[in-house]
């Protein structure tokens, strides 16, 4: 019985991270983040290549002043020798502006996706804030029979901290 409950919770759960991730579709900004050095993967992620890196963020909204963020960024096979940009593009489910601070909490992967996709980031205190990966793919491969293998990193999870904002 117990089971058949837990399946249902996280079904229900999958569920609701689709629908969130999908009715997230309107553009509210930009959220740019340079990475420091690798810090060392906790306890149980050294096996899996598992790091940390903080990151200094810049969010430019589609109205309204610049904000600076604080954070780390949680991944899995990042390159200990590479620093590098991430650019996200931070999408809503409502065109209103964004109070200042909005994008301070921790979001982490939309669990639907399929692994060969780069999924977006769902925030966990406000699902309705999603942070699509601006990265560049390859002309085609969205469609490629044979897909190539996957290079760099993948993100597991982001944690924001408002440092300060302009105007």
């Amino acid at each position: 019985m117990w089971r058949t409950c837990l399946a249902a919770v996280t079904l229900t759960t999958c569920l609701t991270c689709m629908a969130v991730a999908q009715s997230a579709n309107v553009e509210i900004g930009v959220l740019t983040c340079v990475l420091g050095e690798p810090a060392d993967a906790p306890s149980g992620d050294a096996e899996t290549g598992g790091q940390t890196r903080d990151a200094l963020c810049t969010f430019q909204p589609g109205a309204g002043a610049d904000e600076e963020y604080i954070g780390k960024v949680q991944g899995v096979s990042m390159s200990a020798d590479q620093r590098g940009t991430l650019i996200w593009s931070v999408k809503s489910a409502s065109a209103e502006v964004v109070p200042s601070g909005a994008l301070q909490q921790t979001y982490a992967n939309d669990p639907s996706q399929s692994a060969d996709q780069k999924p977006p980031l769902i925030g966990q205190a406000n699902p309705d804030i999603v942070l699509h990966s601006m990265a560049d793919a390859s002309e085609g491969s969205a469609s490629a029979t044979e897909k190539p293998a996957p290079t760099g990193f993948i993100i597991l999870g982001v944690e924001l901290k408002l440092k300060s904002a302009s105007g």
